[in-house]
């Protein structure tokens, strides 16, 4: 294999002529969208625009979990640990890299076809991102905060639900050894139908999360209502109506919801809309990556009287 093919590919496949030609939806004869197999090796090209794709689309759902928890479940107000918020963004991203690849490259057990009379791996072989997860929030934050008026610290309690997390796991790893025809005894075709319908409904609230101005933020909104403030808030209620400070927009800090937060994420999802309909082949298949990076230039080029919607302080701080 030659440089060229190594970068871009070879057969009709990658014929980038064709697949960079946008797309009219009136057209009968459109470019029909390019699937690859499960064991075709992807061109350079496309391996570093899919990755960047799918990197740029799930590191904001990664690196919230473990932040929220730091934050707000270990610590609490003045929230004077940021050593520890980083300690724990940076193992979550190290532990997702490191799973995903064993997750990918499908590691073989040894020595499981003279004990199971078959083949046992380690991983799935798919493209898929392992990590943290917003399900774990609502029991981690409400074990840690019973643990915490025991008199347990919060680094304590973290590392008992650590260890409870990893006795829970075993039974993942039982049902994980059962034969298949069990396995669709105890989860039928309409249980999985119900859990995936409901997986992707609660993906869709996270979305309106992010949406309004971050997930913490929408996540804390609650806790600021005048009747739950002095349970479980910070006793600095801004009315009766929920509706917390977002400030992670550099210098910009808005109430969740705000409609410069809401056209923000609207131009995202116009742009999607665009390149669906008008869209090439190619722009299809990194659609999202491509929003994203037109919802970061228009939060570059906009302000908020005067104030930047982006940072770069710190890009222009860095040393040489």
């Amino acid at each position: 294999m030659g440089i060229k093919q190594f970068i871009f590919g070879e057969g009709e496949g990658y014929d980038y002529g064709a697949l960079c030609m946008p797309s009219l939806p009136w057209k009968k004869n459109r470019q029909p969208m390019r699937f690859y197999p499960l064991e075709e090796p992807l061109p350079l090209l496309l391996s570093l625009v899919m990755g960047l794709q799918h990197a740029f689309a799930m590191v904001g759902g990664l690196i919230t979990p473990p932040y929220v928890v730091a934050k707000f479940a270990i610590d609490s107000f003045p929230f004077a640990k940021v050593d520890l918020q980083q300690y724990f963004i940076v193992a979550a991203l190290i532990t997702s890299g490191i799973c995903t690849i064993i997750n990918v490259v499908k590691v073989e057990i040894p020595f499981t076809k003279k004990i199971f009379g078959k083949r046992l791996y380690i991983g799935s072989g798919l493209l898929s991102v392992m990590g943290t997860s917003f399900t774990f929030l609502p029991i981690y934050e409400i074990a840690i905060a019973s643990m915490k008026a025991d008199g347990i610290s919060g680094e304590a309690a973290f590392g008992k639900m650590l260890g409870t997390s990893m006795v829970c796991a075993i039974l993942e790893i039982f049902f994980s050894l059962m034969p298949g025809k069990y396995i669709r005894k105890v989860f039928p075709p309409v249980v999985c139908a119900v859990s995936v319908t409901l997986i992707g409904i609660a993906l869709t609230g996270t979305g309106m999360k992010y949406w309004g101005g971050g997930v913490v933020c929408a996540e804390m909104g609650w806790k600021e209502h005048v009747q739950v403030r002095d349970s479980v808030g910070f006793g600095m209620p801004v009315s009766n109506v929920p509706s917390p400070i977002c400030s992670g927009s550099a210098k910009v800090a808005l109430p969740y919801g705000s409609t410069e937060y809401i056209a923000l994420g609207f131009s995202v999802l116009a742009f999607l809309v665009v390149i669906e309909l008008f869209g090439s082949t190619f722009m299809k298949n990194c659609n999202v990556i491509l929003a994203l990076l037109f919802g970061y230039f228009v939060a570059g080029v906009s302000n908020y009287e005067g104030l930047p919607y982006v940072d770069t302080s710190k890009i222009e701080d860095a040393p040489a």
